[in-house]
């Protein structure tokens, strides 16, 4: 039974660990490259993509296999090294703090460095129960069945992967995602703000003591102040979105303008302006002029330099007009360079990546045409996640070789 809980406990923390990340690569890469500036390894940068799909693929493979229970032997090793070294990795963390957040469930749940130690500590004898144990667990299916379902953990982790680096996140744990009203999210709710108590530190006659603004000598002028100090008494509630902030090219604010019109709007996110190459941007191009044709507004939102803007002017001609936000913004917007987000009254209605631009036929009747292919796309994830299902358990259950 204790084998038995192990395996199951360590396979589900590994696959769903592994899948969270795997649907998010850009997003690993980012994280990656926070942990390579931190420890002073930015050559490794370049390599932050793959070394994402791959550490999120190897996680995918070793939970598969755990569940299953095909290959222990050889599965007990790799996560006992993984186990190992993220817990030191993260004993680490939790010590100097380098990164904030270590990202091992990626935007699905948030842990503080401590609590990912913390857990990793827990799940650390569980896998050692599993490793030595590993010569008990024996494969129960035939060589060619263990065979084939190998093959299709690594074809489905890496192909998530893939996918959601060329599409999109097939799963959007970020608070901008489909169908997030961004006022909404950006309230707080009344009586629900932090709490703040001043204290003042005065002297008298050589006498320290300490004061609120409740009990603070305003007559009493002998008194000399030293110093204040502010704690936080009442955390409060922190909303999802708390840095939507869009200016114009004057440097004005326009985010109340984005998330009131009465139309909707399509915005054209570009990080780093200079990436973007020509092809990528065609279709951008082309859907902005229809949208101009029809009077619904088109903007090109990045946080580039005016000279990467122009360059890039100069290059594709595409008349944009241009806001401005702020990096990590429109990465956690989009995971696109270019991406495209149409918004509604203060609705994001939908997203796409620069490979899945929609047709020009969108500015005619944008909700309409979304909700066609949300309910194909729908339908193409069903038929995938069915016929991957079914030909698992055949490999699994079906007994006659």
């Amino acid at each position: 039974m204790i084998r038995f809980l192990s395996r199951i406990v360590v396979g589900l923390l590994f696959l769903f660990s592994g899948f969270v990340k795997a649907v998010d690569p850009v997003g690993g890469a980012i994280k990656l490259k926070d942990y390579f500036e931190a420890f002073g390894f930015d050559f490794l940068s370049g390599s932050a993509l793959f070394l994402a799909i791959f550490l999120s693929s190897i996680e995918v493979i070793i939970g598969f296999h755990l569940l299953v229970k095909i290959r222990i032997r050889q599965m007990a090793y790799a996560a006992l090294v993984l186990m190992l070294f993220f817990t030191l990795l993260t004993f680490v963390l939790a010590i100097f703090n380098p990164v904030s957040d270590c990202g091992c469930f990626g935007d699905a749940i948030k842990l503080t460095n401590w609590n990912t130690f913390l857990k990793n500590l827990i799940t650390l004898p569980f896998v050692l129960i599993i490793f030595k144990n590993r010569e008990r667990y024996e494969d129960e299916l035939s060589r060619w069945r263990v065979f084939s379902l190998s093959v299709i953990s690594v074809i489905f982790a890496v192909s998530v992967s893939v996918y959601s680096y060329r599409n999109l996140p097939m799963i959007d744990f970020r608070p901008f995602k489909t169908g997030t009203n961004i006022p909404e999210a950006m309230k707080i709710p009344e009586g629900a703000q932090p709490e703040y108590k001043t204290v003042f530190l005065l002297e008298k006659n050589g006498v320290k003591k300490e004061f609120d603004e409740n009990n603070y000598p305003y007559t009493d002028t002998t008194w000399q102040f030293i110093d204040s100090k502010t704690k936080l008494i009442k955390e409060g509630y922190h909303p999802p979105i708390t840095d939507f902030y869009i200016t114009n090219k004057q440097g004005e604010e326009a985010t109340d303008n984005i998330l009131n019109s009465d139309k909707p709007l399509f915005l054209m996110i570009a990080p780093d302006i200079s990436k973007i190459r020509s092809d990528h941007a065609s279709d951008l191009i082309k859907l902005s002029s229809r949208c101009r044709v029809k009077g619904l507004r088109f903007y090109c939102v990045t946080s580039s330099l005016y000279d990467e803007i122009m360059e890039f002017e100069q290059k594709n001609r595409p008349m944009f007009n241009y806001l401005f936000a702020d990096e990590v913004l429109l990465q956690t917007i989009i995971r696109g360079n270019p991406g495209l987000v149409i918004i509604d009254k203060g609705t994001i209605l939908a997203k796409y990546n620069y490979v899945n631009t929609p047709s020009i036929e969108i500015v005619d009747n944008p909700l309409s045409y979304i909700l066609k292919k949300k309910s194909r796309q729908t339908e193409k994830y069903a038929l995938f996640i069915t016929a991957l299902l079914t030909i698992v358990l055949v490999l699994i259950f079906y007994k006659k070789d």
